[in-house]
């Protein structure tokens, strides 16, 4: 992961043990020479070696050291480093202290052990390294090929190697990094969950935390987990909710499933009724109607080879809804559907076609395709009259880009005699160089077809795209000979920026749809089998929709093709989304309508057309995921509209009172299957000191999953919503919440799910009368009642207390 890659570099941190200058010793420069970026000498102790800055001092003896990662930051400007542990004869132990800093998890990779116990088939004995809370790894000789992967999420983690018995050598090697415990390249963030006090790993779940989805997994994932260990995770959930948890991987050791597994109940205790249990590799997605699920993960003994992690799961609440589906595709579309399905860049007679549109020359090997005629084709200079040199040029719309493909090629001539290049833009006149070459091909090169390649050896052909409307390819070849075998086939097509959105260079068939440059409104269909450019296997496109901050996006999916009868993969939909119910959903053609913080909102597979139309209404970016595992896809068709609107987004306000009315966007609901998806932001400032009180009430009763309100310490940098000090859920009611004295200024967000919009009504208020000391804290609002008549109180007095308490608001 860490290793060195300088040629002739001695280690990580040292580029050669002789050539420098010595610290230790001005008058030599036979000293180790250090990498630029992080290496410090060794010093007198070790002459031939650097080592990482911040830890120089332990080059002799790197025992029983502590590891600081702002220390190592401040020093060497890296977050990892290497540990290579002394030489020891046992019994004998070492400790090393990882210090992350706020926000980072450690990570650990062991890669060589010498003379560290062993493993006796159930444990290790004689000798071990252990990361506190995580397994035991033991060896006597092991070089591990795979590196043997420890996580540690505590404030500061333990390392022990331990050796019990007589050795004269024990020694291990391994690299550790600080990493970002929200990093999903360095593991699954677990996300949602209480732990439970003075448990070893316990938690709780409740829906009121899983808005945006919550995400489970063994202690220390995706490292090794402890042995011998039971955390149980409760799922909690309210009325008239579905849970639904999906365990998207699961690696325990092979056949100890009676010690290793995952067991689950349908209740709150181990004694419910058991609704799964789960071994080895083993993966499923469950939908519990129930109010409580407990997930229990046992271990064993550790097991060598120590190459299991344990499991991630994701969980989702879903509404449970009594309507039944309205809206069924409908005949017209599905034809239009399977029109386009038949439009194929296979027809290998396009060409004929392409040259009788646009009247082009057939006795050429050349070809010149026009955007206005034809918007996807294939060429092959195979059996055209031979000549050396052979042209594709593709002449798009205004608003087109081209894309090209080399399907397949062979070019024999030797050093480079014979090339293929590919040009953004035009060659006009036959120059060469006034346009821009993307990739040029020297021979001898060949690119087998798909037919001819062998399964093992075929890789997906690389794909080139224009800037512009127009796109060159061209063959030179060394000769023109009647028996020269040299050709190109090639696949293209145009795409249309207004229509389909603005393709991403670096990808097949992903788009983006911006709300300030693109169509109001369109439509959008599965990728067509052209843009795809004959890839096989698993393919996701994503088709993104971006609103400007004025904007909200509506995507509403219309139609779609029944697949075939008995499918593995059922949808189901309630308040909070649709649903897919599948043992191994990556096997499946699938949609999604996922969130900028891909939060799946809606997931649709196998036979789902009673369920349509589905749409979602997003304040935020929104994408359409469609995923392909088998050779047809999954086909669809979907409506897309950018509406102006001020209701949601950031807003920022320095009024000392307000208030904001949900329930204008209630009265306008949305069908059936219609989600609202919104995130709104308030941030309510004061210039002056003052407690903020906020009033909100709701006439809805919905679960706290669909729509709550949260009031946040306000943060300057990043996201301005800091810690959570309060939660509003619409079976509230109505509740009024009080800040502390001078907490001057506050975030409101409201998050939201579901086919109702939110119906609520909040309310702020500054209160700035205060006592004459503040170490008592802000006095109590004023009294504005006017006092009784009848009492013996002057009434001009009670007006004269009314003006100062009024100036005294105004100026304290």
């Amino acid at each position: 992961m860490y290793l060195a890659t300088t040629t002739g570099q001695v280690d990580l941190w040292t580029q050669s043990t002789t050539g420098c200058a010595c610290s230790f010793n001005s008058t030599s420069n036979d000293c180790a020479c250090c990498v630029p970026a992080g290496g410090c000498s060794c010093g007198a102790a070790s002459p031939d070696r650097c080592a990482q800055c911040g830890l120089e001092q332990h080059c002799a003896n790197m025992c029983n050291i502590t590891l600081d990662s702002r220390q190592l930051l401040g020093k060497s400007n890296r977050g990892f480093g290497q540990i290579k542990s002394p030489y020891l004869q046992g019994p004998s132990r070492c400790t090393y202290r990882f210090v992350p800093d706020t926000g980072q998890r450690v990570e650990l990779q062991i890669y060589r052990l010498v003379s560290i116990g062993r493993h006796n088939g159930t444990a290790c004995e004689g000798g071990w390294l252990q990361l506190e809370g995580s397994a035991r790894v033991c060896g006597r000789n092991q070089r591990f090929d795979r590196p043997v992967v420890l996580f540690s999420d505590k404030s500061v983690a333990t390392l022990h190697m331990q050796i019990n018995e007589n050795t004269t050598r024990s020694q291990f090697l391994a690299y550790f990094s600080f990493s970002s415990n929200t990093s999903t390249s360095v593991g699954w963030p677990v996300r949602g969950g209480h732990p439970v006090n003075n448990t070893e790993c316990d938690s709780v779940y409740e829906d009121t935390d899983c808005h945006n989805g919550c995400v489970l997994a063994s202690p220390g994932y995706p490292g090794l987990y402890p042995p011998n260990i039971r955390c149980r995770y409760l799922i909690t959930s309210g009325p008239r909710i579905s849970i639904a948890i999906n365990f998207t991987a699961v690696l325990l050791p092979y056949n100890h499933c009676t010690s290793d597994y995952i067991a689950v109940y349908s209740g709150p205790t181990t004694s419910s009724p058991l609704l799964k249990m789960l071994c080895g590799k083993e993966k499923t997605a469950l939908m519990y109607d129930g109010q409580e699920l407990l997930v229990e993960f046992r271990t064993g003994p550790e097991v060598s080879p120590f190459d299991y992690n344990g499991f991630v799961a994701t969980l989702n609440f879903v509404e449970i809804t009594t309507e039944a589906p309205t809206t069924i595709a409908v005949d017209t579309t599905n034809k239009s559907l399977e029109t386009i399905k038949t439009v194929s860049y296979n027809n290998r007679d396009l060409h004929d076609l392409h040259r009788k549109n646009q009247g082009a020359v057939t006795s050429s090997c050349d070809l010149e395709v026009s955007g206005e005629k034809v918007r996807a084709g294939h060429h092959d200079t195979r059996g055209k009259p031979k000549s050396t040199t052979c042209r594709l040029v593709l002449r798009g719309r205004a608003y087109d880009t081209g894309h090209v493909s080399l399907a397949s090629y062979n070019l024999s001539a030797p050093s480079c005699q014979s090339t293929i290049e590919i040009f953004d833009g035009s060659l006009e006149s036959g120059m060469l160089g006034t346009a821009n070459s993307l990739e040029r091909i020297c021979s001898p090169a060949q690119w087998l077809p798909r037919e001819l390649a062998s399964q093992d050896k075929y890789v997906e052909p690389k794909r080139y795209s224009s800037n512009g409307r127009d796109m060159t390819v061209v063959l030179r070849r060394a000769s023109n000979s009647p028996t020269d075998e040299e050709y190109m086939e090639v696949s293209y097509y145009f795409h249309d920026e207004r229509e389909g959105g603005t393709q991403q260079p670096a990808s097949v068939c992903d788009v983006e749809y911006y709300g300030l440059t693109s169509p109001v409104e369109g439509s959008v269909v599965h990728p067509e089998a052209h843009r795809l450019l004959a890839m096989e296997g698993p393919v996701k496109c994503k088709q993104h929709f971006i609103p400007a901050p004025n904007q909200s996006v509506i995507i509403t999916v219309k139609g779609s093709t029944k697949q075939t009868a008995n499918n593995p993969c059922e949808t189901k939909c309630g308040d909070s989304g649709c649903h897919c119910v599948s043992k191994s959903l990556e096997s499946m053609d699938h949609l999604l309508l996922v969130s900028e913080t891909g939060h799946v909102v809606t997931c649709l597979c196998g036979n789902y057309q009673d369920w349509l139309p589905v749409g979602i209404r997003s304040w935020t970016p929104v994408y359409i995921e469609w995923s392909k595992s088998s050779k047809a896809g999954l086909n669809f068709h979907a409506a897309y509209k950018f509406i102006n609107d001020t209701y949601c987004g950031d807003h920022t306000t320095t009024e000392p009172e307000g208030e904001v009315n949900g329930g204008d966007l209630a009265s306008a609901g949305l069908q059936l299957n219609q989600y609202y998806q919104q995130k709104c932001t308030w941030i309510l400032e004061s210039p002056i000191d003052r407690q903020l009180v906020i009033e909100v009430k709701s006439t809805q009763s919905r679960p706290c999953t669909a729509w709550n309100l949260t009031i946040h310490e306000y943060k300057k940098d990043g996201d301005p919503a800091g810690p959570r000090l309060h939660t509003f859920c619409s079976r509230d009611t109505h509740k009024n919440f009080t800040l502390p004295w001078k907490m001057n200024t506050a975030v409101v967000r409201l998050h939201a799910l579901g086919r109702t919009a939110p119906q609520y009504t909040m309310r702020w208020r500054s209160l700035t009368v205060i006592a004459n000391t503040h170490k008592s804290g802000p006095s109590p609002a004023p009294n504005w009642r006017i006092i009784n008549s009848s009492s013996k109180a002057d009434p001009r007095i009670a007006l004269v207390l009314l003006a100062i308490l009024l100036a005294c608001s105004y100026n304290c």
